[in-house]
């Protein structure tokens, strides 16, 4: 085969697109973003770590709606003294039973304070989910990055070589000076070592999007889905995470004062039972009331806090929806910005490199170019297709982060309280 043909071949080779031919002879038991997610949320201990402060929000709600517990109060009086109390003879036994008595509806406050504890509790898991689910999509998309930079210095390695044949044999015939095989040898080198660094770097990126699930990078990878340009489908909830918990947040806040107001109203203790006398063998009730008195305390001032930790709830809320439409904004047209640079290195950049390696190559077989003029369109090319996954990695990072902030792959009640 002619060097025409072979440089034809790669320049083809090139247009085509050589890592999505390679993801599309991968095997199907490669690892998928969803396998990634689906492992790493199974072990994940900020997970569990989410769920069981869930468990013990529902624990405490269930909990602030108990009564206030009775209390049984035994009173012995007049004995053991001296004189005529001398002994128990003259005793006097008060049995009562005391149960306070809330009257500042404290009970009910404190079970919609408990609620709201525990909408926080259980958005906070869905937003802990989603931070750990943006991770791994973005620790996969950087290792499936790297695998397609590996394959591009691979390839840059095998043209390497086979240049560095041709330019023997050249120097061999003495077509070309000395220098011209040095050079080559250097250049041969260099993209040895280049495609060892990115053979080093894709291990590593496999090795980090392991340890989202304790495993280890022993594993193939799913690259078709990142030589896709379409935007994901919606699958979004109707409220963000973050405005969702801010939402809980500040739910909770504003059940924190109406708990601060209910403390402010004094609460009562009913006392009944009823008295023995030793001496005459005799009985009476008894009854009680203890008010306290609120002459130091009203509460007030923790009323006051209350009320300014709701006000602040309310301000971060107005101040996170902007900083989400700024992130979101910021993204869409970074993902914009990604796709079209792809777009116009497909259509153009790359085919025009290739064809100028191409060329290039046929011109030295011919004696018409320089090895320079080779090893500057193969620069080029190289250089092209990896821009070409650099501004894929940009688009598909965009992406996910845009999925973060809209709530997808997180249940809807995952981002609703109890209250309406």
């Amino acid at each position: 085969m002619s060097s025409y043909s072979v440089a034809a071949l790669l320049g083809v080779a090139c247009v085509a697109g050589i890592i999505g031919e390679a993801a599309a002879q991968a095997p199907s038991a490669s690892l998928t973003r969803e396998d990634a997610i689906a492992r790493a949320l199974g072990d994940d201990p900020g997970v569990d770590g989410a769920d069981a402060a869930r468990l013990a929000a529902e624990a405490g709600a269930r909990q602030a709606g108990r009564w206030a517990n009775p209390t049984l109060d035994i009173l012995q009086e007049n004995v053991s003294g001296s004189g005529a109390y001398r002994g128990s003879d003259r005793a006097e036994t008060t049995y009562s039973f005391r149960q306070p008595l809330q009257l500042g509806g404290d009970r009910s406050a404190r079970r919609r304070l408990a609620e709201r504890e525990l909408d926080t509790a259980r958005v906070g898991a869905g937003v802990r989910r989603a931070d750990l689910i943006e991770e791994v999509e973005h620790a996969f998309i950087d290792a499936q990055a790297a695998e397609s930079a590996l394959a591009v210095a691979e390839e840059r390695l095998s043209v390497a070589r086979d240049l560095a044949a041709a330019v023997d044999r050249r120097v061999r015939a003495a077509r070309d000076p000395l220098m011209a095989g040095s050079r080559a040898e250097a250049r041969l080198a260099e993209a040895e070592v280049e495609a060892e660094a990115a053979r080093h770097t894709a291990i590593a990126a496999r090795a980090r999007l392991a340890s989202y699930w304790g495993g280890t990078g022993d594993f193939s990878l799913e690259r078709g889905s990142f030589e896709m340009l379409a935007p994901r489908a919606s699958d979004a909830n109707d409220l963000a995470p973050d405005l969702a918990l801010a939402d809980a947040d500040a739910a909770r806040a504003a059940a924190q004062v109406d708990v601060e107001r209910a403390r402010a109203i004094p609460d009562i203790d009913l006392q009944a039972g009823w008295r023995q006398f030793s001496e005459r063998d005799e009985t009476a009730l008894v009854f009680g009331l203890s008010v306290p008195l609120q002459i130091w305390d009203r509460n007030g001032e923790s009323v006051a806090r209350a009320r300014a930790e709701s006000a602040r709830a309310g301000y971060e809320r107005a101040a996170r929806e902007r900083a989400l439409s700024r992130e979101q904004s910021m993204l869409g047209a970074q993902a914009d910005t990604a796709r079209r640079e792809v777009e116009a290195l497909d259509a153009r950049i790359i085919p025009a490199s290739a064809r100028a390696l191409a060329q290039a190559r046929e011109g030295y077989a011919m004696g018409g170019f320089s090895y320079i003029d080779v090893l500057d369109a193969q620069r080029a090319l190289v250089d092209a297709r990896l821009r070409r996954i650099s501004a894929l990695r940009s688009f598909h990072r965009a992406e996910a982060s845009i999925a973060r902030l809209g709530g997808a792959r997180i249940e809807a009640d995952q981002l609703r309280g109890t209250q309406p």
